[in-house]
């Protein structure tokens, strides 16, 4: 099984095409402070986004608003392509101002335009071809190719945004995995992950055995129960790194982590950089 993780936190626009002859699948989840747009090519994909789960087929085209814990794996041992595009919105900043009136990108938050799975054919040629431009202007480091590379990323936003009003429209996004036990579990965590969490404590609470909620989970959202829980706690820990002046290791308790040193590793695996790094980072970009 090969790992996957694409994504570079020191540039504000990366993109890469990954091909494989066998499963793929990220080590741990994912997270960070920028948009991801990840377009399957060919083959099918489980991929789990926040609180829910989805298969993506070939064609479908995934949307990952900024600080949203993500995580995709395969369906077996079989062949798959995907385009996977990361930015931040800074790097459209002389076009937001331009266009102010002009929202780019809150419909990449929004949780039923994660996956966008009812597009024709046409429209699925039409936005693998506006990536496959950015990806051919990948190392073009001259303004024009710097300029054409925003206005290609500006004009597929606009298009995806209005393919998501078009499958609302059609009645929603398809694809979606979800288990009502799964989500009971899930809205727990989300209340108590700053104190001390346990498979079998949250069998316990839930009537079950400990076996059964660790296969159970890891079927529904692709990811361990242990995952799920430290994804839930370094979004907290982000939230208070950015809008707090405590301490890293008030931060690692606060949200639940034992040990700062445990706390600083999982951060790290989870968004590419230091606690302290991300704050930095933070700073920079919020100027």
């Amino acid at each position: 099984m090969v790992s996957e993780y694409t994504y570079y936190p020191q540039t504000d626009f990366f993109i890469e095409r990954v091909d494989s002859d066998e499963g793929v699948d990220m080590p741990t989840f994912h997270i960070h402070h920028k948009f991801e747009i990840y377009y399957e090519i060919a083959g099918a994909r489980r991929y789990f986004i926040e609180d829910s789960a989805y298969i993506v087929n070939a064609g479908s085209v995934v949307l990952i608003g900024e600080n949203q814990i993500h995580k995709t794996a395969s369906l077996g041992e079989t062949p798959s392509s995907r385009i996977v595009l990361n930015f931040g919105r800074e790097y459209l900043q002389k076009i937001t101002q331009v266009f102010p009136e002009v929202d780019f990108f809150s419909f990449l938050t929004e949780e039923h335009n994660h996956l966008l799975s009812g597009i024709s054919v046409k429209q699925q040629n039409h936005v693998q071809n506006m990536l496959q431009q950015l990806l051919a202007l990948e190392g073009d480091t001259s303004q024009e190719g710097e300029a054409m590379r925003v206005m290609v990323l500006a004009t597929l936003l606009l298009e995806l945004k209005k393919l998501c009003l078009q499958q609302q429209e059609q009645g929603g996004e398809r694809g979606r995995v979800s288990n009502h036990i799964v989500d009971q579990i899930q809205a727990y965590i989300a209340q108590h992950y700053a104190e001390k969490l346990t498979l079998t404590g949250i069998a316990s609470q839930f009537y079950i055995s400990p076996y059964y909620l660790s296969r159970l989970f890891k079927k529904s959202t692709n990811l361990s129960l242990i995952e799920y829980i430290n994804g839930v706690r370094i979004k907290a820990a982000q939230n208070l790194i950015e809008k707090s002046t405590d301490s890293i290791s008030a931060v690692a308790r606060n949200t639940g982590f034992m040990t700062t040193a445990h706390f600083r590793r999982v951060f790290k695996d989870a968004t590419g950089m230091s606690p302290q790094q991300y704050r930095q980072y933070y700073k920079r970009i919020n100027k």
